[in-house]
């Protein structure tokens, strides 16, 4: 089990629309780690049971909402958001000017 308290509040909705399909579609399987290390969604799970198709199928599925998280503010959650370089967060304009109320930093 991963703790998604670590997970930035704007990626809220994609987390819980990930871990409802992931339940749906594969009930199964446990994820294992859940971080916006580098600025994006990680996600990794334990497909160990799966066969090579289901695997393929989970990858996929998986991979959707990592490049979500590529354009979806940290903060807000809206679906402007843009990779800040070195500081390592994806978060849009908006937020981006007002730092002092921005949750893109966990």
């Amino acid at each position: 089990m991963t703790d998604t308290a670590k997970l930035p509040l704007g990626w809220f909705d994609l987390v819980t629309d990930l871990r409802l399909a992931l339940m749906r579609d594969y009930p199964d399987i446990a994820v294992t780690e859940m971080t916006a290390d580098r600025g994006w969604l990680h996600v990794r799970v334990d497909d160990s049971d799966l066969e090579p198709a289901a695997r393929l199928r989970l990858d996929r599925v998986v991979q959707g909402y990592v490049t979500q998280s590529l354009s979806t503010c940290m903060s807000c959650g809206s679906h402007q958001g843009r990779d800040r370089g070195e500081r390592k967060v994806i978060i849009c304009d908006e937020c981006e000017e007002t730092k002092e109320t921005c949750n893109a930093d966990g």
